[in-house]
């Protein structure tokens, strides 16, 4: 062919190679010495002088390459090299106060630090104290209890690995193939959580190997309870408050939390210095700050939360009871530190229905003058309260929803822009976490003033009974609101069906015949799942009611079924969790999980 195509081949047998042919070594060095410097005999040293490293970075951006990496990855860096220790500074937005000496230690650390005092933008007060156990057999009780609440969690953790990971030959396995007669995990239990290789599964199979004995765990916590009281006396941590509040110039919020530690938490909600401290294995009982409701409470204890709860604050100069210790400390401190810069306050009991006692917004006192005071003095942008309104009578003026101090607090808030309200007046889950009583009812006109409606830009209301025409009016009456959610509400009227599917057609006609320059808010509804193992979980929806509100769709875009009982469609939304904040799933995907599938079948299993 190529005879064909006129060329003529040329065999060469030998290519002549000339001095200015080759590359020269010092060529070859510039080019490869810093990658392959063994290759060279002379290159080390200059390779040494030319290579760079993130070490050769100035401070400043340091800095800024850090600020991609999470806060562990920080912690790994620094421990890599002592100049990085020194350059790259941790990231510590966030502090922990609570009557724990370790704690309290980290966050002297802190404030004495020249640099991370200006970091920190909120203050958590971790107001889950311990309780006192009289003997070792009480302690036992109690850790028997959070061991079974732990055991429910793992078997349910490892029903999901089954599922996910598809492991067919573990199907036919029950909660005695998984846990030994002493409470361990059993080889097959490890197996499958070593298959899943996540930091939650390795966890477990740490803690399940370093496991402490009882009689260790007390010996350890009554030291840990000894301390604790012993900070309470000589308000230690009322002094570290006003200390932080005085140190950090860039505060923006304070979180007042029960949430700190639960036995169905793998992992803590809020990782504390002194979670990170405890000894590996420590075996903690759990604690109901707040006076919520605690399972298989002692009759005593029932009878304590009853005598406090349901009496009322009547002098004006008292203060709510102590197990609300926080709440005063909290606000008396940052009365008197004139803060200014606070713009969020959180109350955060992480969904469950509990929070400040009724009792401070049911007859005036101490707290509830200060708490006034304070809304003038903050210019608060975001407020989430939380009540326990276990206790309350609301066929009384003396009630949190109908004596007014909640209004005449909110009216001061001139700032006011997100407001996330629990008033804990219809139970979540079918417990008697709350009192239910056929005239606990939310009127959104004695609690929100109109001027804060105008201005409301996001609006939460959670776990309420509340009167039809009333929610319908609320959400017209918000002017400048970008998103309403309404979270386990439930709605009475004399003359409509009074559902999800009903209100928000009703909403849906109203925004039709609205000039479309109007602001037209984005909309969630959350339905809590109050049956069997899933009690937990929760349907929520979102974009698809927002969807259908607003005229994109018609009914068949609607996400709603016209009924009381599971009112989101099944094929709707995503499942949540109220006590995993990380969970979420498509519904249509959470159907076809076993716990998915046995809500399908209507089956209750406890």
């Amino acid at each position: 062919m190529a005879a064909r195509a006129g060329v003529s081949k040329r065999r060469v047998s030998h290519v002549p190679i000339t001095t200015p042919d080759a590359p020269s070594l010092s060529f070859m060095e510039d080019l490869f010495g810093e990658e392959f410097p063994e290759a060279f005999a002379n290159a080390g040293q200059q390779a040494r002088m030319n290579w760079k490293s993130i070490l050769d970075l100035p401070a400043e951006l340091l800095a800024i390459v850090s600020e991609d990496l999470s806060k562990l990855d920080i912690k790994r860096l620094r421990l890599s090299n002592k100049y990085l220790a020194q350059n790259v500074d941790l990231r510590i937005d966030r502090v922990f106060v609570s009557p724990n000496r370790t704690n309290l230690v980290c966050l002297d650390q802190i404030l004495n630090h020249p640099r991370y005092k200006f970091q920190v933008k909120e203050i958590v007060w971790d107001d889950a104290q311990l309780d006192e156990y009289l003997d070792l057999e009480s302690f036992r009780r109690v850790l028997d209890v959070d061991d079974a609440n732990m055991q429910r969690e793992i078997e349910n953790m490892l029903e999901w690995d089954i599922w996910f990971l598809e492991l067919d030959e573990h199907r036919k396995y029950d909660h005695d193939d998984f846990f030994a007669g002493d409470g361990s995990l059993t080889e097959i239990a490890k197996g499958i959580l070593l298959r899943q290789n996540s930091e939650s599964a390795r966890d477990i199979i740490a803690r399940n190997a370093m496991r402490m004995s009882v009689e260790e765990s007390w010996d350890y916590y009554q030291l840990l309870y000894e301390e604790e009281q012993d900070i309470i006396t000589r308000r230690m941590d009322a002094v570290a408050l006003r200390r932080a509040l005085e140190t950090c110039p860039n505060l923006r919020k304070i979180t007042l939390t029960s949430a700190v530690w639960h036995p169905w938490q793998l992992q803590p909600c809020y990782h504390t210095p002194f979670h990170r401290s405890l000894p590996p294995g420590f075996r903690k009982p759990s604690v109901w700050p707040w006076l919520s409701y605690r399972p298989h409470a002692t009759s005593s204890q029932v009878a304590h939360r009853d005598n406090t709860l349901k009496s009322l604050v009547n002098d004006k100069a008292d203060s709510l009871p102590k197990e609300f210790r926080g709440y005063t400390i909290v606000v008396s401190t940052l009365l008197a530190t004139n803060n200014s810069t606070i713009s969020e306050f959180i109350i955060d009991p992480e969904m469950e229905t509990t929070g400040i006692s009724h009792q401070l917004f049911a007859t005036p006192s101490a707290d509830w003058y200060d708490t006034a005071s304070l809304a003038f003095q903050l210019p608060l942008t975001r407020l989430k309260l939380c009540i326990n309104s276990y206790g309350a009578n609301h066929a009384s003026i003396a009630s949190y929803l109908r004596s007014g101090q909640i209004k005449a607090v909110l009216h001061h808030l001139l700032s006011l822009e997100h407001f996330d309200f629990s008033p804990n007046c219809y139970a979540r889950r079918g417990t008697v976490s709350v009192t239910r009583v056929t005239n606990g009812i939310l009127h959104w006109q004695d609690i929100i003033p109109d001027t804060i409606m105008a201005r409301l830009k996001s609006l939460t209301i959670r776990n309420a009974n509340m009167i039809f025409e009333e929610v319908e009016d609320m959400i017209i009456s918000l002017a400048s609101v970008h998103h309403v959610t309404l979270d386990n509400i439930f709605m009475l009227s004399q003359h409509k069906s009074s559902t999800y599917y009903e209100l928000f057609r009703e909403l849906q006609i109203h925004y039709g015949a609205t000039a479309s320059e109007k602001p037209r808010p984005a909309f969630t509804a959350v339905e809590p799942i109050s049956t069997g193992p899933t009690r937990y979980r929760a349907k929520l929806v979102c974009e698809e009611l927002s969807y259908w509100v607003h005229g994109e769709g018609g009914d068949d875009a609607c996400p709603f079924n016209d009924s009381d009982y599971r009112q989101i469609k099944d094929d709707v939304g995503w499942v949540v969790d109220d006590r995993d904040r990380e969970f979420s799933m498509l519904a249509t995907d959470w159907v076809q999980t076993p716990e998915g599938r046995r809500y399908m079948e209507g089956r209750v299993l406890y």
